[in-house]
């Protein structure tokens, strides 16, 4: 691990570091896949707008170097400010609870809850109650989590967030 000399200073003048909590940087997006996605037809089907959404073939007008997409795609992205589990209940708040919709949308497209959590320190976690997972279930969304380590300072740095030194008179 690479450490500053600043940071190795600050955290053997530490009296005590913080370690573990939930993740402070994540993301977490509904995607909606399939060859003939039609855009107009899922946002009716989820009862929502997408953030963005392309039909195979079609390029990204925000990304123009990005090649065309090879599968439609439907995404809804939950806003970066929530909190990890928040930003999930955000999404399954923000669509349709209605079984059958979604039952009609699995059968010729892949649901997939996609997240991402990016580590600021060795152990961070959440947990995501019953409730939350038989509703994912429920509308047939597979889950998949990506986690992305910190390293070095980006860990010191999290360790003394509000740390006090050390009284140097204490033993």
């Amino acid at each position: 691990m690479n450490i500053s000399e600043d940071n190795h200073d600050r955290l053997t003048q530490a009296s005590a570091i913080q370690v573990g909590g939930a993740p402070a940087d994540s993301k977490a997006t509904l995607c909606i896949y399939a060859d003939a996605l039609d855009p107009d037809f899922v946002s009716e089907t989820v009862a929502r707008r997408p953030t963005s959404a392309r039909r195979k073939g079609e390029r990204d007008a925000r990304r123009p170097s990005i090649p065309p997409a090879t599968v439609g795609q439907w995404f809804l992205e939950a806003p970066d400010p929530l909190p990890f589990v928040e930003k999930i209940q955000f999404l399954l708040d923000a669509t349709t609870d209605l079984e059958g919709n979604w039952r009609t949308l699995a059968e010729s497209h892949r649901l997939e809850l996609r997240t991402a959590i990016f580590l600021r320190s060795w152990t961070e976690g959440f947990e995501l109650s019953s409730d939350v997972l038989a509703e994912i279930a429920r509308r047939h969304w597979h889950f998949s989590l990506s986690m992305y380590s910190a390293d070095g300072d980006e860990i010191v740095e999290s360790f003394l967030g509000p740390a006090i030194p050390r009284d140097p008179t204490r033993h």
